[in-house]
């Protein structure tokens, strides 16, 4: 089935990935997409709701996440700004400087294992159906049916 060759291939590529960062950075796959995530945000900081959003883990598992991540050095929690509601994740020095070294591993292992064993015409394909499966919407009609 369509559906089941989609998620080993995921769960191949995602196994590898957090190998390969783990032995090469003594780092969690999941971690370093933390990082990644404040990386990529002019000043290193998000408000942890937005963060999660950007995760997709409950609010619960990104608070053990996180604070494994702070007790390592890697980030920083506070309250954030004035409302006092919500905390804010900022990268520390550390952190930055973890993700500055894992970074080109990281996409080396991603064209390895996806990129380089497609096709242009694969790619092509690729970027007109993944909006597809990421849209809101239900509407999208669906002639196979679950293939």
């Amino acid at each position: 089935m369509l559906w089941q060759e989609f998620l080993r291939a995921h769960r191949t590529i995602i196994d590898k990935m957090a190998d390969q960062m783990m032995r090469d950075h003594h780092l969690p796959l999941e971690w370093f997409d933390v990082l990644i995530h404040l990386a990529d945000v002019p000043d290193g900081r998000l408000r942890q709701r937005a963060l999660r959003d950007r995760l997709l883990l409950s609010e619960s598992g990104v608070s053990r996440l996180l604070l494994r991540m702070e007790q390592a050095g890697l980030i920083t929690r506070s309250t954030a700004g004035e409302d006092k509601r919500g905390m804010e994740i900022t990268l520390t020095d550390q952190g930055r400087t973890a993700v500055i070294e894992a970074t080109e591993s990281h996409v080396d292992m991603v064209s390895n294992l996806f990129t380089q064993r497609l096709t242009r015409t694969d790619l092509n394909a690729l970027i007109r159906v993944l909006p597809k499966l990421t849209a809101e919407s239900d509407d999208t009609p669906s002639p196979l049916n679950g293939l």
